[in-house]
This record gives C-alpha cells, structure tokens and sequence, in this order.
C-alpha cells in the first residue's frame, strides 16, 4: 500500500463506504420489493401465464440479489485489507495494483495482468 499516498487511502477508503452504502440500498429494495410482490400475488387473479411470469422474476431478482451480495463481500474485503494494510497489493502476485486500475476497480483483488491470466481459461 506503499505506492498510495494518504490522500489516495482516504479517497479510496470514501468511496468503498459509498459503495457499500449503495449495495446495502440496492439489497434492502429488493427484499421490500420482494415482499410487495409477493403480497399483490396473494390478491390477484392468476393464469399460467402470470404465474411463469411471476417465477420468472422472482429467478431474476433473486440473481440480482446474490450479485449485490458478492460485490457487497467484495468492498467488505478491501475494506479489511485497507484496514490490514494490504489494499494495493495483488493477491497473487504481490506486486503493487496501479492506482489507476484502483480507480477504476476500487475492490480489486489483482493487477490487470493476473486478473487477464485467472480470466483467459474462461474465455474462447
């Protein structure tokens, strides 16, 4: 964490708090949804049809939901390796993560080159 100044940490610090801020709304408006959706389901009239429909959102929120949690993990994870003072470090190679990267990637875990290595098998 060496390469960040102290304005860089407490820049990065600020917007990881807003960050999480953000998925923890994002998180709690999908369960009121959730539970409102489910109440006006009780009340009306349902063909087949509606009923696929229904499920067929409640699948997609429910995806939309586990996304939120793991970027959640994730900003609480940088959050402990700023705290650790770890945060800037690439986790598999342990070089330094250009501050650029963290700008634009502030819960980055790896460098560029080691997050392109961990993707390549993937892609085709």
């Amino acid at each position: 964490m060496n390469h960040l100044s102290v304005t860089d940490c407490d820049a990065f610090a600020e917007r990881l708090e807003l960050m999480k801020r953000s998925v923890l709304e994002e998180l709690y408006r999908a369960i009121v949804m959730d539970e409102s959706a489910r109440e006006s389901w009780d009340h009306e009239v349902r063909s087949h049809a509606d009923e696929a429909e229904a499920l067929r959102l409640e699948d997609l929120r429910g995806v939309e939901v586990e996304i939120d949690r793991a970027r959640l993990e994730d900003i609480r994870q940088a959050q402990r390796r700023m705290a650790e003072g770890r945060y800037g470090v690439c986790s598999d190679c342990a070089e330094n993560i250009p501050r650029e990267r963290l700008l634009a990637q502030p819960a980055a875990i790896r460098c560029a080159a080691c997050q392109a290595a961990l993707e390549a098998p993937h892609r085709r």
